[in-house]
Parts: C-alpha cells; sequence; structure tokens
C-alpha cells in the first residue's frame, strides 16, 4: 500500500512523524556538516591539485548515475528509515578512508563509490519520508522549518569543526561525527517504517526523465546540481586560500549563516500563501547576482558581506523551488520523480565536471570562471516556476 494513504489528522508541528524527522534530520546535519564542509580543504591540504579534487566527486556522481536504480530497488525492500540507517555506515567508513586517503591512494578510486551508496539510501529514504508526512497547505512552512534547522545546526557545525580540526585533527572530528550520524537516526524509530512499492522500470526512469512533460524540471534540477557542486566543492578551496586558516574559515561561514536566519519565517509564510511562480523568478534574481558577487570576493570582509548575502537568496529561493518540487512529485507518482531528480542532479555533475577540472588544470582565472559558470546555471531555477 503507498505510504501517501497516511492520515494526515495533525495540524502544522503536531505530526508525530514529522517531528521525529525534524529531529533525526537536525542531528544527521549537524554530524554530516561538522565534517562535510571541510573535506574538500582536507584534500587540498594534502596536496591534491583542485582538479583532482573535482575529479574526486565526478567519481561519485558517475557511482550514484550508476546505483541509482538498484538503489531504489532496496530501498523499497528495507524500508524508508531503515534506507537512511543503513546508509550511515557508508559515511562513517568512508570518513575513515579519508583519514588515510594520503597513505592509500587507492581509496581515492574507492571511496566515491562509498560516498553514492550514502547518498542513495540517505536521500531516497529522507526525500520519501518527508514527502508522505508533510502537508501540501503547510509545505512552504515545513520547507521553512527544516531549512531553518539545518542552518542553525550549520550555524554551529563549521565553528565547533574548524576549532575541533584545528586544535585535535580531523580524527577526532570523524569520530565525533560518525558517532552523531548513527545516534541521529534513533528518532525516526519512535515510530514503525514505512515501506514504499516500486512501480516504474529502469527504462521507465530514464524515459520520464528525458520526456517533454519534463523539460521544464529537467532545467531546473541541472541549474540546481551544477551551482550547488560548485558551491560545495571549489566555494570552501577558494576560502581558505584567502582566509588561511580552518577557524577563521567556519568563524566566517558561521557568522554569514547567522544574517539568513531572519528571513526563514517570512519566506516560508509567503511560500503558502503567494504564487510560487513569482517567487521562484524573484528569487532566482537575487541568486543570480549572489553567484556573481562571489567573482569580487577577496578580502574577509567582502566574503562575509557576498556570502551573506548569498545565503539570504538561496533561502529565498529555495524554500518555494523546494516545496514546488514536492509538489510535482506528489502528482507524478513520487518515487519515480524522487529518483528521477536525484539522476538529474548528478547526470548533470557528471557533464559540467569535465569541464571544470579542464579549467583548473589550464588554470587561467579557474574561480572567476567556475563562479560564472554556477551565475550562469543558477538561472535554471526559474524554469520550474513554468512547470
Amino acid at each position: 500500500m503507498s505510504l501517501l494513504n497516511h492520515h494526515h489528522s495533525h495540524h502544522f508541528f503536531k505530526n508525530k512523524e514529522l517531528n521525529h524527522f525534524y529531529w533525526a534530520a537536525a542531528i544527521m546535519t549537524f554530524a554530516d556538516s561538522l565534517i562535510n564542509i571541510f573535506v574538500p580543504i582536507y584534500l587540498y591540504q594534502l596536496n591534491y591539485p583542485i582538479y583532482s579534487i573535482i575529479f574526486f566527486y565526478f567519481l561519485v556522481s558517475l557511482s550514484f548515475v550508476i546505483f541509482s536504480y538498484p538503489g531504489a530497488k532496496i530501498v523499497s525492500k528495507i524500508g524508508v528509515k531503515h534506507a537512511i540507517l543503513y546508509s550511515a555506515p557508508f559515511l562513517i567508513i568512508y570518513y575513515l578512508g579519508l583519514r588515510v586517503i594520503g597513505d592509500y591512494n587507492w581509496l581515492f578510486f574507492i571511496l566515491p563509490i562509498l560516498l553514492s551508496w550514502r547518498m542513495i539510501l540517505y536521500n531516497y529514504g529522507y526525500h520519501l519520508n518527508y514527502i508522505v508526512h508533510s502537508e501540501r497547505k503547510n509545505r512552504g512552512r515545513e520547507v521553512s522549518f527544516l531549512a531553518a534547522l539545518a542552518v542553525i545546526v550549520h550555524l554551529l557545525a563549521p565553528l565547533i569543526g574548524g576549532f575541533i580540526a584545528f586544535y585535535s585533527g580531523f580524527s577526532v572530528l570523524y569520530i565525533i561525527g560518525s558517532v552523531l550520524l548513527i545516534v541521529g537516526t534513533f528518532p525516526l524509530f519512535l515510530s514503525k517504517d514505512g515501506y514504499e512499492a516500486l512501480k516504474f522500470t529502469r527504462k521507465d526512469l530514464w524515459k520520464a526523465i528525458f520526456s517533454k512533460k519534463e523539460k521544464s524540471a529537467l532545467i531546473s534540477f541541472s541549474g540546481y546540481a551544477i551551482e550547488s557542486v560548485i558551491g560545495r566543492t571549489i566555494w570552501p578551496i577558494f576560502l581558505i586560500t584567502i582566509l588561511i586558516t580552518l577557524s577563521k574559515t567556519g568563524i566566517i561561514i558561521t557568522l554569514s549563516m547567522v544574517i539568513s536566519l531572519l528571513v526563514f519565517y517570512f519566506v516560508g509564510k509567503i511560500t503558502d500563501k503567494y504564487n510560487k511562480t513569482k517567487l521562484l523568478k524573484f528569487g532566482t534574481l537575487l541568486y543570480f547576482f549572489a553567484w556573481v558577487g562571489r567573482v569580487f570576493a577577496d578580502s574577509t570582509l567582502k566574503i562575509f558581506v557576498i556570502d551573506s548575502y548569498k545565503n539570504i537568496s538561496e533561502k529565498v529561493l529555495h524554500i518555494p523551488w523546494s516545496a514546488k518540487s514536492y509538489d510535482l512529485a506528489q502528482k507524478r507518482g513520487y518515487f519515480r520523480f524522487l529518483v528521477g531528480r536525484e539522476i538529474i542532479f548528478n547526470l548533470s555533475r557528471v557533464i559540467i565536471m569535465p569541464i571544470l577540472i579542464l579549467v583548473f588544470f589550464i588554470n587561467v582565472y579557474p574561480f572567476v570562471i567556475s563562479f560564472m559558470i554556477a551565475a550562469l546555471f543558477s538561472l535554471g531555477y526559474v524554469f520550474l516556476a513554468d512547470d
């Protein structure tokens, strides 16, 4: 039986399933954020050239595309919450492997596969768990609340992670993050797991991804995928080249996120009340200029101002964009739609990353070029407004 038959009898914030989900998401996001933003910096400090680091993440996305459908079949069999639980060991082993990657270079080609399986199990479990227990009329506020939780933990995680990495090393950071990843799954199991039947074939999946009906979603999801991977891999390395120290990098990221907390309640409320199409168009324009601004970030003060603006504009854009994405998923067969969306994310990265590798290998204004590529593709968000 489809999980969407779950009876939505609770009001916003009184939904037990969502409350458990909020707690789990907050703890696991904190655990992941302690380490994740510092991984590109860590590889950079191990003297991997930037183009090699990009290739590392290229392998992650390539593995995701290859294993995406088998992963969906596994999630269907083990249950949504167990998928999130079983994703944690993959990430823990991945972190342990990173700890010794300098001594065992072959791990460079194995760890991306482990990370891709973590992403497959966690992402499918996360989005399925949310969509089947959320309420459409409150989705803007629910997405806003989830995003606010993420920002709150992100306020602390880079700061704490930066100090732990600086004073105690990455090993201690990995241990703390790993323990919290397991602990974070506990709230999910305060209620029963749910199972989702796999009602689409691999052929159905790929046909839907490239259908005319999904063209706008394809462009929008590709835009997100490309600009976000540049933000997660290249931007942290750029920060360390300007700010020099891990602790200083953590402080700047934390302070810039404080500013964005101010917009959550407002954006979540207007997302539920007003036209998501207009909000998407407005947010896309704001976010485009955030990426253009990063081209000029060459000092601590400029980084703080530009990153603060970027975080605010990102929330203005992402809340209506995410809410509309979930609305579309519910209309079009949510399991197939969510799996297809994740494939689009990673397939887009597989296509763009060789270009970024070449940009950094040639090494002529590579950061400027990559930030402008991100700015260009950030305009893709607005296409979901036409869907």
